[in-house]
């Protein structure tokens, strides 16, 4: 059945987008491009087709869940013509123009709907755009710019579906230009600009493609002809302000270069002194200690004296030079530890904790075991060190022989035209396991090699365990790993690509997990790459199962294990997912299990093969995978009952940011901040959270720790008349104490714990952090924080790091990923920092408050960690970005009053916490403890294995 064309009656339910679509009748392309459009959530949607050319194909009757309709021809349009055929038939509120061989990602509409209804003086809201081959493979950099109106003179950024404007546009004249054969959507721009701003929402969340076939996509010089039509036109209405401010442009453009190059400098210097003060402060922490220690030492000495006969005047001088030897001994390894760059930090925690709990020999003691893996190791050094000698193969071999029921494990494999060396090393892979429970099945689709079929046939000959089937016609790895599947009969099944490998241990590993864990339902492995030269590199050693992580990414993949009954329960591998397919059978399994039932095997047992059209090469060279697993995120959440938008992660477009709707109603939230004096830091603070924040409603209750300022006192007397609660307490600073005591007065469901030193940067801040914190199985949520000087400041805390918690990738600019996209991805992690957290005020009263021993240090992560053992996951979210200014107000450990009390409640920690020190689960065993880089640790804390008749080894520890 054909669609309505446009001399149905319309229907008159309100239409908050029209999608126009101008189609020259490209079957296959238009089809991507409306199935784009079908994924698209959140505003009631209309399509409309223009044919451009007479007897345009059928089409069906709905795009998804979105009216369709077709606009027929009987003569050729131009593609003008087309768009404002179009145009005067759109109902929407607003509009958007769509090629017939570009296409959207899930969520662009959503997003730029977003944009319009927060700027209503808008009249238009653009995204970025990655242009891609005929293939779908990116081809370049992103059109990525903010909207500056002198640029746009210049020149169009913004492609025709970037772009969501206002029908308004339409009815106060705007057209598209039959006179432009190119150019036309820039001209249109030009026209909207004179109406109003557009209003850029950063993120790459559409595809425009360049190839031959259209005939619009060629780069035009700035004096070609394309050009020379728009400055025809244009030149007489451009203003005199206008040309003049472009043209300023041109003549400082060196000038700003140079600007911009000076403030890079001055920002490395500020990192410089940063670093020095560090080295200062500890030089002088040190020799403060060391002058206490000598002259306890001094006073022994001279009671030895007063004391002895024999030794009266010999002793003195031998235990002084003993005394000063052991200080030159600790000055020396001290300075090496802190003047290491990436060890600094590491050693001043380390440095505070031992002394604590050890003292002065054992800081000693503890320096001269570490002193070796300062200097953090390569790849290969690490795996030579640590990873389990080939000699112990031969004991783990006979340690499996002992298991009463030894696994069998089918290894899946999809095969197409493979190169035949990387074939050939993937199936040797497999035949060089120790563990020899194993089948290989292999699902050829349809490769029109013979020598692929040979070599498969040449290894099933040889070996019983290789079976291999040659499907009839090519149906892309999603049927083909089906039909892998029907071959297995192991109780487990892991797969395999055809141009990886298996590292010789993987499915030992794969077996023992199986054996210490029978109720098992997905295993999975640490991963690395095979580069051009076969040499393994980039390892990712992953954390414990995270659900939020696997939203962003698939933390799984390899090497992946799954139990074959629940594979099968759940339908193999879904077609139409092709590039995700493994993603997506990861997340449905999952809804099937219990935490406990996802095991993370923390080693390398999978080599991924970097090379072209791989995503071990580029994230970007299948982009059909990320809209695959996009879509495959999205279709998670509703089957577990969550409304949410799934967008393209804003620093890395490869991965996935989930977007949760915000609670109805919505609930009112308290937000409690602790200070004392330092009105400076407050005003701020309120100002931000006034002006920026976009939730509603909150309270603010400040709790004043006996300030004594005028100008706080004046502030304070400000924010009263303003609706800002003032909570006088005259005790000595607790932190904890302060919180409990404003969150026992708070009126709101939801408590947000938030420091004075912060000031808000994202408007919407507070509905991301409730909409996660309002989920029942969730506690305390963080905001992603940054230092004032653009670096990253807070991505949650690893438990242990430095000794009890810290930071992970502190320091990193703006933009960096981080480890394997860890600094930009929603995550749980065992403790977030109170800077500003955000939990239930029931959760917070489950769990007791804060634990007023800890008044200054670890109150919080001790805090999140008592939530986390109530049950509960605490979760980080970068979309709630502030500056902090890193306990600007409360100083530093620099009385022995304030050191002492810091030895006790780092004792306190590490005595209450000292299984989550040593394994955070959102962390890898593999990497060290003593700095938030994502070093490898030396040695990693994996438990050792013990084989028959061997003793645990450093490399295996």
């Amino acid at each position: 059945m054909s669609p309505t064309t446009d001399t149905a009656t319309p229907s008159p339910s309100p239409v908050r987008v029209s999608v126009l679509i101008r189609s020259i009748d490209r079957a296959r392309m238009l089809l991507q491009a409306l199935d784009s459009v079908a994924q698209q959530t959140g505003p009631t949607v209309e399509v409309l087709v223009v044919a451009a050319t007479p007897q345009h194909g059928p089409l069906p009757e709905l795009c998804g869940d979105h009216a369709l309709r077709l606009i027929p021809t009987d003569t050729p349009l131009h593609r003008s013509e087309a768009a404002n055929r179009a145009l005067e038939a759109a109902r929407g509120d607003c509009l958007l123009l769509l090629d017939d061989d570009d296409w959207l990602l899930p969520g662009h509409l959503a997003r730029l709907v977003e944009a319009l209804d927060a700027y209503p003086e808008a009249v238009a809201a653009y995204a970025d755009v990655q242009p891609v081959d005929e293939h779908g493979a990116p081809q370049g950099q992103a059109f990525a710019l903010d909207f500056d109106s002198l640029r746009l003179l210049a020149g169009n950024w913004m492609p025709p579906m970037a772009v969501l404007f206002r029908r308004t546009l339409r009815d106060q004249g705007c057209r598209f230009d039959r006179e432009f054969d190119l150019y036309e959507d820039w001209d249109f721009w030009l026209q909207a600009a004179q109406h109003g701003p557009f209003v850029h929402v950063p993120g790459v969340s559409a595809c425009y493609r360049i190839h031959e076939s259209s005939g619009v996509h060629h780069h035009q010089p700035f004096t070609g002809p394309a050009y020379a039509t728009v400055y025809h036109k244009w030149r007489t209405r451009w203003s005199d302000a206008e040309l003049a401010g472009l043209m300023a442009r041109v003549w400082r453009e060196p000038e700003l270069a140079l600007q911009l190059q000076q403030v890079r400098e001055q920002m490395t210097d500020v990192q410089r002194q940063r670093l020095s003060d560090l080295a200062t402060l500890t030089r002088i922490q040190g020799e403060l200690a060391r002058a206490e220690d000598s002259l306890a030492a001094h006073r022994a000495r001279v009671t030895e004296l007063l004391t002895s006969t024999s030794w009266r005047v010999t002793a003195p001088l031998r235990g002084l030079s003993r005394m000063l030897d052991f200080a030159r001994k600790i000055a020396r390894r001290l300075l090496r530890a802190v003047m290491q760059p990436r060890w600094g930090w590491w050693a001043l925690r380390h440095v505070t904790t031992t002394l604590a709990t050890r003292g002065w020999r054992g800081l000693m003691a503890d320096l001269h075991q570490q002193q070796e893996v300062l200097v953090p190791m390569n790849y290969a050094q690490w795996m030579a060190q640590y990873e389990i000698p080939v000699a112990q193969y031969r004991a783990l071999q006979q340690l499996a022989q002992r298991w009463v029921r030894p696994p069998l494990i089918s290894v899946i494999m999809p095969t197409f035209n493979s190169n035949l060396e990387w074939l050939r090393a993937a199936l040797d892979s497999v035949k060089e396991q120790i563990y020899p429970h194993w089948e290989l099945c292999i699902a050829d689709d349809a490769s029109d090699a013979p020598e692929v079929h040979a070599l498969l046939a040449q290894y099933a000959a040889a070996d019983s365990r290789i079976r291999w089937l040659k499907r009839p016609v090519n149906g892309h790895i999603s049927a083909a790993s089906n039909s892998a599947l029907t071959l297995a009969q192991g109780e487990f099944v892991a797969l395999l690509d055809h141009d990886d490998q298996l590292h010789p241990l993987a499915l030992w590993f794969m077996a023992e997990a199986i054996v210490t864990h029978p109720d098992a339902g997905l295993i999975y492995s640490d991963e690395d790459k095979l580069d051009a030269d076969g040499q393994r590199c980039d390892p990712y050693f992953k954390c414990q199962y995270n659900p939020e992580l696997m939203l962003g990414q698939n933390m799984v993949s390899h090497l992946g294990c799954y139990r074959r009954a629940l594979v099968m329960d759940a339908g193999g591998f879904r077609e139409g997912l092709e590039g995700s397919q493994d993603y997506d059978l990861a997340l449905r399994l999952i809804e099937t299990l219990q935490p406990h039932q996802i095991v993370h095997v923390p080693r390398v047992l999978y080599h991924w093969r970097i090379i072209p059209g791989s995503t071990a090469q580029s994230v970007d060279e299948k982009p059909y995978a990320q809209v695959a697993a996009q879509r495959t995120v999205r279709e998670h959440l509703q089957r577990r009952g969550l409304a949410a938008e799934v967008l393209p992660c804003p620093e890395a477009p490869h991965l996935q940011r989930v977007r949760l709707a915000r609670p109805s109603p919505l609930p009112l939230v308290t937000i409690i901040i602790p200070t004392r004096d330092r009105a400076q830091l407050l005003d701020p603070c309120i100002t931000s959270l006034q002006r920026l924040t976009t939730y509603a409603p909150i309270e603010i209750i400040v709790v004043d720790n006996g300030s004594v300022e005028p100008e706080t006192h004046a502030l304070f007397e400000r924010l009263r008349q303003e609706g800002v609660t003032i909570l006088r307490d005259e005790r000595s600073f607790n932190y904890s104490a302060l919180n409990n005591r404003a969150a026992a007065l708070a009126r709101g469901q939801l408590l947000c714990l938030m420091n004075n030193d912060i000031e808000i940067l994202t408007p919407d801040w507070l509905e991301e952090m409730v909409s996660w914190a309002v989920l029942p199985e969730v506690g305390a949520v963080g905001a992603r924080l940054w230092y004032p000087n653009g670096t990253l400041q807070h991505a949650g805390v690893i438990v242990g790091l430095g000794g009890v918690a810290g930071h992970p990738h502190t320091g990193l600019p703006v933009g960096d990923t981080g480890y394997f996209g860890r600094s930009v991805l929603l995550q749980s992690f065992s403790a977030v920092t109170a800077a500003c957290l955000v939990i239930r005020k029931s959760v917070f009263d489950e769990v007791g408050g804060l634990d007023e021993t800890l008044a200054v240090a670890f109150n919080d992560v001790d805090f999140c960690l008592r939530v986390r053992a109530a049950g509960y996951r605490n979760v980080w979210t970068p979309a709630a970005e502030m500056i902090h200014h890193e306990s600007a107000s409360r100083g530093l450990e620099d009385t022995l009053a304030k050191q002492r009390r810091f030895f006790g409640e780092v004792a306190l920690m590490q005595e209450r916490w000292a299984t989550l020190i040593h394994d955070d689960p959102a962390y890898s065993p593999n990497l060290s403890l003593r700095t938030g880089n994502f070093d490898f640790a030396q040695p990693p804390r994996v438990p050792a294995v013990v084989a028959p008749g061997a003793s645990p080894s450093r490399s295996q520890s």
